[in-house]
C-alpha cells in the first residue's frame, strides 16, 4: 500500500458509520503505515491530523495485533472495531480466539458484555458466558391496558377484597377476570 492510497482510505473510513466502507483490517494497514511513516509512530498526532480521537487511531492499530483467525472475523464484518477492541483486553491467545469465534456477528453491546461477564468468570466457557448474557436480557412482553368505568359499590367491595387479600388494586382486577375467564 502507497501512502497516498493509506491517505485516502483514512479520509474515507476514519470518520462517519460504524460499518466502514473497506474492511477494517485494510483501513489498520493504513493506519499503521501513516503512524510509523509519517508521524514518527505517533497515534495522538496521526489523530490530530485526520481529526479523530488518539483511541480510534489506537483501535486501529490494535486489530493487527489479533491472531490471523480473529483478523479474518474483523475482515469479514463479523466483528466490528468497538468489539476488536474489547477482545484486544484478554491475554491469553487462545482464549481471546474462542471469545472472538463465540461474539462474532454480535452487536457491540452484547459483545462487550458477554467479553465482560468471562473476564469475572474465566472458569467458565466462553458459549457458557455467551449463553447467560443473551438470556439475562429484558424479554419486552406487550401490555394491554383496559379503562373499566365502576360504581362506588363495585369500587368499595374490589377495594376491600384487595385489602383482605393483601394485593394491589390492580392484580386483583386482574385475578377477578381471570377466575370469570376460567369459569366459561
Amino acid at each position: 500500500m502507497k501512502k497516498n492510497e493509506a491517505r485516502a482510505i483514512l479520509i474515507a473510513n476514519l470518520k462517519g458509520p460504524r460499518r466502514k466502507r473497506l474492511p477494517l483490517t485494510i483501513v489498520a494497514k493504513a493506519v499503521r503505515l501513516l503512524k510509523n511513516d509519517e508521524y514518527g509512530g505517533s497515534a495522538k498526532r496521526l489523530a490530530k491530523n485526520y481529526d479523530v480521537s488518539r483511541t480510534i487511531i489506537e483501535s486501529f492499530d490494535k486489530i493487527l495485533h489479533h491472531p490471523p483467525e480473529i483478523r479474518k472475523l474483523i475482515s469479514q464484518g463479523k466483528i466490528l472495531l468497538d468489539t476488536s477492541t474489547k477482545l484486544s483486553t484478554v491475554p491469553d491467545i487462545r482464549r481471546r480466539i474462542e471469545l472472538a469465534r463465540v461474539v462474532a456477528d454480535m452487536t457491540a453491546f452484547d459483545a462487550r458484555r458477554v467479553i465482560d461477564y468471562w473476564k469475572k468468570n474465566p472458569h467458565l466457557s466462553t458459549e457458557t458466558c455467551k449463553t447467560a448474557v443473551l438470556e439475562s436480557k429484558t424479554v419486552e412482553r406487550p401490555i394491554h391496558l383496559v379503562e373499566v368505568t365502576l360504581d362506588n359499590e363495585l369500587f368499595n367491595a374490589l377495594s376491600e377484597e384487595a385489602s383482605r387479600r393483601k394485593l394491589s388494586l390492580d392484580d386483583t382486577a386482574r385475578m377477578a377476570i381471570r377466575q370469570w375467564l376460567n369459569a366459561k
